[in-house]
């Protein structure tokens, strides 16, 4: 028998992308499917897209709630299946993502395991798109580099329930703090081909993160990586403007390489750090 995946759909608001999400999770075609769309309490035509997919949405729960990682566990608490995953209201799935990702997570879903894949990266509205392929995994990169990406991941129950709830907490770092505490505890697989499509727009939560987002990378880093690295993030977000718009000037001229000495301070102080921090505070 095929083992029952269970899929939580975290929502508010973003009724204009939730049946693409919604439609990717369907098309599928897995045999033994649990739904559940977590809605924290939307205005807009959230309802009557998931109403159009009540066939296939084992539950949906629309009411307030204290943000997406609470959202994400009320589903959890709800979900029954053997193989765990969420998938964000503006992202969707592309095809045979989820017979892929079972097959790298293999036939013994008791083991604690996660598999993770690559993902396409677009921008709405214009032609940028970007294939974000997996890395080889490796825990010491995960302390100070968001890594895996999250739409394209799957694991099991034993590794969920090993690891515990996603911390509430957390506003934009809620994925990246529970994949280091999973990592602890199970084996992570990469799966190298693009399982998902990763959307940025207007309203995309992690490009309108500012102050708060930032803190809670800090935040994250000094917890797992040590102060040396928390320093080094500090650095660089206290003058990511000036420094991204520095940076992109010298690559214009073709004069890069001179980075190091125009932001002599900064690369003496943090050196290869720097480049780690900027990538993972800009967004």
């Amino acid at each position: 028998m095929d083992p029952l995946v269970s899929i939580i759909v975290p929502t508010l608001n973003q009724g204009r992308y939730i049946e693409q999400t919604l439609a990717s999770i369907v098309g599928q075609g897995w045999p033994r499917l649990e739904l559940i769309v977590i809605d924290g309490g939307s205005k807009d035509e959230t309802a009557s897209v998931v109403e159009r997919y009540r066939a296939h949405v084992t539950h949906f729960v629309s009411e307030p709630d204290r943000g997406q990682a609470d959202a994400i566990n009320k589903g959890f608490r709800l979900a029954k299946g053997d193989v765990l995953a969420w998938l964000n209201s503006d992202d969707y799935y592309l095809p045979c993502a989820l017979q892929k990702g079972l097959a790298a997570l293999g036939e013994s879903l008791t083991k604690p395991r996660l598999a993770y894949g690559g993902c396409l990266a677009f921008w709405e509205g214009s032609a940028r798109a970007q294939a974000w392929l997996p890395e080889p995994f490796d825990r010491e990169t995960l302390k100070t580099k968001a890594c895996l990406n999250q739409p394209s991941t799957f694991w099991t129950r034993a590794l969920w329930e090993k690891t515990g709830e996603l911390n509430d907490s957390y506003h934009f770092v809620l994925d990246w703090d529970w994949f280091l505490r999973a990592s602890e505890h199970g084996e992570f697989i990469p799966v190298p081909e693009l399982l998902s499509a990763y959307r940025f727009h207007a309203a995309h939560k992690s490009s309108s993160g500012n102050s708060r987002r930032t803190d809670e990378v800090i935040a994250l880093v000094k917890q797992h990586a040590g102060e040396e690295w928390a320093a080094a993030f500090r650095d660089v977000a206290a003058q990511l403007d000036t420094l991204t718009e520095s940076l992109e000037r010298l690559r214009g001229l073709g004069l890069y390489r001179l980075r190091t000495v125009v932001h002599r301070d900064l690369y003496s102080r943090h050196g290869a750090k720097v480049k780690v921090a900027l990538s993972q505070l800009r967004v």
